[in-house]
């Protein structure tokens, strides 16, 4: 380990010159910036601005038989975008991709921010990304996730109230789109374990890491409950769901409830309020008791239902309700235990 003295320059700034082999293996010139990052040790961390241009292309080749199962492309490809993968090469063993095969890919291209198929052939495909990580911040993305997250809510409540399948199946289709955020949010914290520059440009602390994947999940974990929710309801008849339309108060007042403490748990994380994030974590605990006390009530609150369809789908909804709120209690302990990681002091009023 190389010492360096301190030095006073000009009243009260001190300064450190940097090593001159550093500068000259990174290739810093005068005038350039460079950041800077204060560990949860308390060391300092100097990264030079061209370190998120140097990191080279990672690249894989994918050899596929057409004897395999179509899923398994899917699965492959959503990994390889998750650890960073910027060019993906697909070559058939059998000279010709079998329709399902190729299908799968597409599918999966499609559904992933900032990958492109630039070459397909009967035999080959190249995927390329041309994303920019330092243009998604992790507040940013946990920001578009939870909006859309509180948009399915809005649907599927207006799905409820209208009898509307076109809203029901919005619903759907925003967790795709919330999908589509967790698979770049996940590449983006994965490849900030190995590139502290881009960490620091996109607000992750090493420390966060670990917990920032826990917020990711619950939210991608409570819009499935949530579309899962919308789809049982599309299994009802036109006529059915027009009958479910006159259960929508009720179901109203919960959903609203359910976008408040969403909206809530999100806006606590932000904050170094302990007292403030634990009546957060209650309130999260007394809607989960309201939701599973109605979930008991609702037959004999619906026993003038002859369908016994509707019955299960009103009854499902409110389960799926439940569980989305569930999803929410990690991110609140998560955002308790970051409230003390810089405490000195510990005062409750």
């Amino acid at each position: 380990m190389e010492v360096r003295r301190v030095q006073k320059f000009g009243k009260s700034t001190l300064m450190v010159s940097l090593p001159a082999e550093w500068v000259k293996e990174v290739g810093l010139s005068p005038g350039e910036s460079v950041y800077l990052e204060v560990d949860e040790d308390g060391s300092l961390k100097v990264y030079p601005p061209n370190m998120k241009l140097q990191n080279a292309t990672k690249e894989v080749k994918v050899l596929l038989s057409n004897n395999i199962m179509p899923e398994i492309v899917t699965r492959i490809i959503y990994g390889l975008y998750i650890l960073g993968f910027d060019k993906i090469e697909i070559e058939s063993k059998d000279k010709l991709f079998s329709e399902d095969i190729l299908r799968k890919v597409k599918e999966a291209v499609r559904s992933l921010i900032g990958y492109e198929i630039t070459v397909q052939n009967v035999d080959y495909i190249q995927i390329q990304s041309f994303l920019d990580p330092t243009k998604y911040t992790m507040t940013s993305l946990l920001n578009r996730l939870i909006n859309n997250l509180k948009q399915m809510l809005h649907y599927l409540s207006l799905g409820i109230k209208e009898g509307s399948r076109t809203f029901l199946q919005e619903t759907i289709e925003l967790e795709k789109e919330v999908d589509r955020l967790y698979y770049l949010a996940l590449r983006q914290l994965l490849l900030s374990q190995s590139n502290r520059s881009l960490a620091y440009m996109i607000g992750v602390k090493r420390i966060q890491l670990i917990g920032n994947r826990i917020l990711i999940k619950a939210i991608e974990e409570s819009a499935d409950e949530i579309s899962e929710a919308a789809t049982d309801l599309l299994t009802l008849t036109p006529q059915e769901l027009e009958e479910v339309k006159n259960y929508w108060n009720n179901m109203f007042d919960l959903i609203e409830q359910s976008t408040a403490i969403i909206d809530h748990t999100m806006k606590v994380l932000a904050k170094e309020d302990a007292k403030l994030i634990n009546e957060t974590m209650e309130e999260l605990r007394t809607l989960r008791r309201v939701l599973i006390s109605e979930a008991t009530n609702i037959e004999n609150s619906t026993s003038n239902i002859k369908n016994y369809r509707i019955l299960i789908a009103i009854r499902t909804v409110n389960l799926r309700l439940y569980n989305a709120i569930r999803r929410m209690e990690p991110i609140v302990e998560i955002a308790f235990n970051r409230s003390l990681e810089n405490t000195k002091e510990i005062v409750i009023d």
